[in-house]
C-alpha cells in the first residue's frame, strides 16, 4: 500500500497538474474560433517539458468559457526521465472562477524514463512498468493551484490495482491528498488487501501520511491508526512510522497478536526492510502448541532476506511467557486485546509455563519464525511451572522455580521450546513445592536443560562455583549442585559440607543427595557427622545428652520424616570415650539408640570400662554380630558369637545384655577424662565360656555384677555350670557364685541352701 500511494503521489506530483493549470494562458486568450489540430509545447533549457495536443478546435462559449476536446498532456520531465501522460475526452474553463473542469473520465499513465531520453523527438527508453490511473469530475482552479475531485479514482500498477474517493492536489504547497475509502488488492500467490481512510503527500518533505491503515492477507492482518512513509530523492521508501495503536494478528492454529502504541521500519533497496522499532507498550499473544504471551517497553527488529526478521531486542520491563498449548486458535478480534493470561492458560489443560523478567532480552531468530537464540540484557529471571509426582499420594502437585541469574543465554529447540538455559554470576533457583519448604540454591554458574514435547518441562540443571543450598532449616555447601526432575533430586558433590540446624547435626562428605521424591538425604565417600546436643544433662550412658555424638563412614542414608540415621561401610559411631565400630549402624536421634549389624566377616565392635580388683577403671572390649542400644534403658544386647574381653578374662556366649552406669552418676574425673560408659551388669546366654589365665568356666547362663565384681553362673539340668582350675579340679554345681577380686567360689549343689566354700587360685 505504501509503495503505491508513494508511487501515485510522487508521479502524478505537479508536473502534469501544472500542465492543466497553465492550459489556458498556453493557449492565449484569441482563440475564438475552432482549430483542427491543436499542439502547444513547452521548452526550457533547450528540452520540451511538457506538450498539450487536442484533435478538435478549441473556442470560447458565451460566459467566457472555453471547450477543448480529446486532449492528451504530456509531461517529459525536467531532467528529461518522464513520459506521463494525461488524456481526456473533453475540458472545460471557465476564465471568470479559473477552474478547469474534465468533463467525463481522466486517464493517467505514469512511466519513468532514463535521463534525458524522453525528448519530443526522440525514443524514449522507459523504465519499470507504467501506473494506470483513471477518475472523473477533475477540478483545477488556476487562482488558488487546487485541483480536486470527488470522484472515484481507480489505478493499475505491476503490484496489483486500487482505487480511492476523491482527492486534492495543492499545487503551492506541492501536497496531494486521497480524501477516503483508499484501496489496493496486490497480486502474486498471496494477495494483500490494504485500506486507508485518508493518505496525503508532501513532496518538499518527500513524506507520505496514511490514516486508518489496515492490511490483511490470508490469515494475517496489520492495523495502525497513522502511518508516515518518508521517501528518498528516487521516490523509494526509507522509513515507515506508526502511531495512535499498532495491531498485528496472525489466525489459524498457530494464532498470534500484537500491540504496540507506535512502530517504524527502515528500508533499502527493492522495499528490503532493515531494521524495525515497536515501543509503548508493546504486548503480545501466540495460541497453538507453544501459546505464549509477552509485554515490553520497547522492541528493536532487524531484518534479513526476504523481509524475515533476524534478531530482535526486547527492552525495558521485559515479561513471556510460554505454555503447553492444545492446538486451539485464538479468539478473533479487530483489535488486539490488552495482555490476557488468563485466557491463554485457559487453552492449556496442564499449562507447565515457563517465564521470563527482565530488563532486557536480545532473540535469534532463523528462517524468519524459528528462535534460535535468546540472551538476557542484565540480571533476568526465568520461572518454570511444573507438573511433580507425589510418591504414595494420588494425583499430583504443581511446583514454581524460579532461576536468577546476572546474566541468561538460552537455546531453543525447531519448535520454539526452551531447550537449554545457561546462567551466570550470580545464580539462585528457588524452587517451591507445596506442603514444603523452599529449596533455595545459589552458585556462579548454571546449566539446565529441558525435555521434549509440548510441556515445558525442566529435566535437570548443573550449578558450579561455590554452591550454596538451603531447604527450610537444612544448609549445604558444595563445589558443584546437579538436579534431576524425574525424581526431584538434589545432588551436591566436591568438598561438601551440610548442616540441620533443627537437630544440630553437621556433615562433611564427597557427595550429598537431598531426594524429595523419595523424601531422602543420603551422603557418599568419606561421610563424617556430628550430632551436638541441645540438652545438659540426661540419665543415659552411652549416647547421654549433654555431649555431641560424631559418627563416620563409607555411606549415610536418612529419612526426611524420621531421625534415624543408617551408616554403612565401616561405620564408626562415638562418644566421648564410647566407641562404636560396625559395618552397618543405624542412629535413632530421637530415641537415642542404635542397631548396629556386622557384613560377612566384619563384627560389631565396642569398649566399655569397668573396674578392676583395684578400683581402678579397665575396658572392657565386646564383640559381636548386632548389637542393639537403648539409651533410655541403658542397656545394649550383643548377638551373635558374644566375645567380652578385660584385661584379666574373656567371656564367650550367644548374647550378652550389657546394663551400663548412668552417665550422672561418674565423676567429674571420669567425665573429663571422656572414658568410656561403666558397665553396671552383664547378663550372658548361650554356650557360656569364661577365661581366666587360672580358671575355665562354662554354662548356659552368666550374671556379672561389677560393683562387686561378682558372677553367678547357672547351666541345666543336663549340663550344669562348672569351673575348671589346674590345681585343685574342676567344681560343679546347681550354680556357681565367684567373686574376681578375691578369688573366692560360692558352689550352690543343690536346690537346698547347702552351700560348700572354696578358694580358687588365681
Amino acid at each position: 500500500m505504501l509503495a503505491v500511494v508513494a508511487g501515485f503521489y510522487i508521479y502524478a506530483r505537479y508536473r502534469v497538474h501544472r500542465a492543466i493549470h497553465d492550459l489556458p494562458a498556453r493557449l492565449g486568450g484569441n482563440i475564438q474560433q475552432n482549430t483542427e489540430g491543436f499542439t502547444y509545447s513547452q521548452a526550457e533549457g533547450g528540452h520540451t517539458i511538457f506538450s498539450i495536443s487536442a484533435a478538435n478546435a478549441v473556442r470560447y462559449k458565451q460566459g467566457g468559457k472555453a471547450e477543448l476536446h480529446k486532449v492528451k498532456i504530456i509531461s517529459y520531465g525536467r531532467d528529461s526521465d518522464r513520459l506521463d501522460e494525461i488524456s481526456g475526452d473533453e475540458f472545460e474553463y471557465d476564465a471568470q472562477s479559473g477552474d478547469i473542469v474534465a468533463k467525463g473520465k481522466v486517464a493517467i499513465q505514469l512511466q519513468a524514463t532514463q535521463a534525458k531520453a524522453s525528448a519530443a523527438d526522440a525514443d524514449a527508453k522507459r523504465v519499470g512498468s507504467p501506473m494506470h490511473l483513471e477518475t472523473s469530475g477533475l477540478v483545477f482552479n488556476q487562482k488558488t493551484g487546487i485541483a480536486r475531485t470527488n470522484e472515484k479514482i481507480t489505478f493499475e500498477l505491476p503490484q496489483g490495482n486500487g482505487s480511492a474517493l476523491g482527492a486534492t492536489y495543492e499545487s503551492k504547497n506541492n501536497i496531494f491528498s486521497l480524501h477516503s475509502d483508499i484501496r489496493l488488492i496486490t497480486g502474486g500467490p498471496k494477495p494483500v488487501n490494504m485500506h486507508a481512510d485518508t493518505a496525503s503527500f508532501v513532496q518538499e518533505q518527500q513524506q507520505i501520511t496514511l490514516t486508518g491503515f489496515r492490511a490483511e492477507s490470508g490469515v494475517r492482518r496489520l492495523e495502525a491508526q497513522r502511518v508516515v512513509v518518508h521517501l528518498r530523492n528516487d521516490n523509494t521508501v526509507d522509513k515507515t512510522e506508526a502511531s495512535g495503536g499498532v495491531n498485528a494478528r496472525i489466525g489459524g492454529v498457530r494464532a498470534a497478536q500484537l500491540h504496540s502504541e507506535n512502530a517504524s521500519f527502515t528500508f533499502g533497496k527493492n522495499n528490503q526492510a532493515l531494521s524495525g522499532q515497536l515501543h509503548g507498550g508493546v504486548t503480545w499473544e501466540t495460541g497453538g502448541t507453544s501459546a505464549s504471551h509477552g509485554k515490553a517497553g520497547q522492541v528493536l527488529l532487524a531484518f534479513g532476506a526476504n523481509n524475515q526478521i533476524k534478531s530482535a531486542q526486547l527492552r525495558q520491563e521485559v515479561e513471556i511467557a510460554q505454555f503447553g498449548g492444545t492446538g486451539t486458535e485464538l479468539q478473533s478480534h479487530s483489535a488486539v486485546p490488552p495482555l490476557n493470561l488468563s485466557r491463554v492458560k485457559a487453552q492449556s489443560p496442564t499449562p507447565n509455563p515457563a517465564e521470563f523478567h527482565g530488563d532486557g532480552l536480545d532473540l535469534q531468530i532463523g528462517g524468519g519464525s524459528h528462535l534460535e537464540r535468546a540472551t538476557s540484557v542484565g540480571a533476568a529471571a526465568i520461572v518454570l511451572g511444573a507438573q511433580l509426582s507425589t510418591e504414595g499420594r494420588s494425583g499430583s502437585q504443581t511446583g514454581k522455580t524460579v532461576i536468577t541469574a546476572g546474566h541468561f543465554e538460552a537455546k531453543f529447540s525447531p519448535d520454539n521450546r526452551l531447550s537449554t538455559l545457561a546462567g551466570s554470576a550470580p545464580v539462585k533457583i528457588v524452587s517451591s513445592t507445596p506442603g514444603q519448604p523452599d529449596r533455595i540454591s545459589e552458585s556462579e554458574e548454571l546449566l539446565a536443560a529441558f525435555a521434549k514435547g509440548q510441556t515445558q518441562r525442566l529435566e535437570g540443571l548443573v550449578q558450579t562455583g561455590n554452591v550454596q543450598l538451603q531447604e527450610g532449616q537444612r544448609f549445604a555447601t558444595a563445589d558443584r549442585a546437579t538436579y534431576t526432575a524425574a525424581s526431584d533430586a538434589m545432588m551436591l558433590d566436591g568438598n561438601v559440607h551440610y548442616k540441620d540446624a533443627s537437630s544440630g547435626a553437621t556433615l562433611s562428605s564427597h557427595t550429598v543427595t537431598l531426594n524429595r521424591g523419595s523424601g531422602e538425604t543420603s551422603a557418599e565417600g568419606d561421610v563424617k557427622t556430628t550430632y551436638a546436643e541441645q540438652k545438659t544433662s540426661s540419665a543415659g550412658a552411652m549416647l547421654s545428652a549433654g555431649q555431641p555424638v560424631h559418627v563416620t563412614a563409607a555411606q549415610m542414608v536418612t529419612k526426611n520424616s524420621t531421625a534415624a540415621f543408617r551408616y554403612s561401610g565401616g561405620a564408626r559411631l562415638w562418644q566421648g570415650g564410647n566407641i562404636i565400630q560396625s559395618p552397618v549402624i543405624v542412629f535413632d536421634r530421637n530415641a537415642r539408640s542404635l542397631d548396629a549389624r556386622g557384613q560377612g566377616s566384619a563384627r560389631v565392635s565396642t569398649v566399655f570400662v569397668q573396674p578392676d580388683k583395684n578400683g581402678r577403671e579397665a575396658p572392657v572390649e565386646v564383640m559381636a554380630d548386632r548389637l542393639r542400644y537403648d539409651d533410655a534403658q541403658r542397656k545394649a544386647v550383643f548377638e551373635g558369637s558374644v566375645v567380652l574381653r578385660s584385661a584379666d578374662s574373656t567371656l564367650q556366649a550367644s548374647r550378652a545384655a550389657v546394663t551400663l552406669k548412668a552417665a550422672t552418676g561418674r565423676s567429674q574425673a571420669q567425665k573429663s577424662n571422656a572414658s568410656a560408659s561403666q558397665v553396671q551388669s552383664i547378663d550372658a546366654t548361650g554356650n557360656i565360656l569364661l577365661e581366666q589365665p587360672s580358671r575355665r568356666a562354662s554354662g548356659a547362663r552368666l550374671l556379672y555384677t561389677a560393683d562387686e565384681g561378682k558372677f553367678v553362673l547357672t547351666g541345666t539340668p543336663g549340663a550344669p555350670p562348672s569351673i575348671f582350675d589346674a590345681e585343685h579340679g574342676q567344681v560343679t554345681g546347681v550354680s556357681l557364685t565367684f567373686y574376681s577380686r578375691d578369688g573366692r567360689v560360692l558352689v550352690d549343689s543343690s536346690n537346698s541352701v547347702s552351700i560348700s566354700q572354696t578358694r580358687l587360685q588365681k
